[in-house]
């Protein structure tokens, strides 16, 4: 990231489109309570190209949010911002509660299950309604952060241990 170190920054959400003529954008939210009026954000593209953008306004919307940058007043200053990771300052952002993690927190710890030994590094994190899921080494394994499978994060050693069912890596 331009100008602060990437591990201060986490990502918040995601633009995935627009939402009628006044510029609001329709945002995939990593955790919706991060997202606040007068928030400060980095949109960053696939391209590396960054912007500064700051949260004029939020409002949910059928499982989304339409979220209003400052200065971006109609929909193609909107449509300028598809695809757009948005990352905030840590400090920014409310604490999170005990046993709670941010995507940052968890890509580049690695996984390990008790039966299967060592299954590679967290790439990325994954939400789904049901359950979140860590997207793990090269084969990029699918795995569900759900308590039933013996999930055990240790922040300290950048670590997390599971105890994947008998036949789950061959899925």
């Amino acid at each position: 990231m331009t100008g602060t170190d990437q591990s201060e920054r986490a990502a918040v959400g995601r633009v995935v489109g627009t939402f009628g003529l006044r510029g609001e954008t329709k945002v995939v939210a990593t955790d919706p309570s991060d997202l606040r009026d007068g928030l400060l954000l980095t949109a960053r593209w696939a391209d590396e190209t960054e912007r500064s953008l700051t949260v004029a306004s939020v409002r949910s919307n059928k499982n989304r949010l339409l979220v209003r940058f400052a200065g971006v007043d109609d929909a193609t200053a909107a449509e300028a911002l598809k695809g757009a990771l948005l990352f905030a300052n840590i400090a920014d952002l409310a604490p999170l509660a005990p046993d709670t993690y941010r995507d940052a927190d968890l890509i580049g710890m690695h996984v390990t299950d008790i039966r299967l030994g060592s299954l590679g590094d967290v790439r990325d994190v994954l939400h789904y309604p049901h359950a979140d899921m860590l997207v793990v080494g090269e084969r990029s394994m699918l795995v569900p952060m759900l308590a039933a499978y013996g999930m055990s994060i240790d922040r300290a050693a950048a670590a997390i241990s599971v105890a994947l069912p008998e036949g789950f890596e061959e899925i």
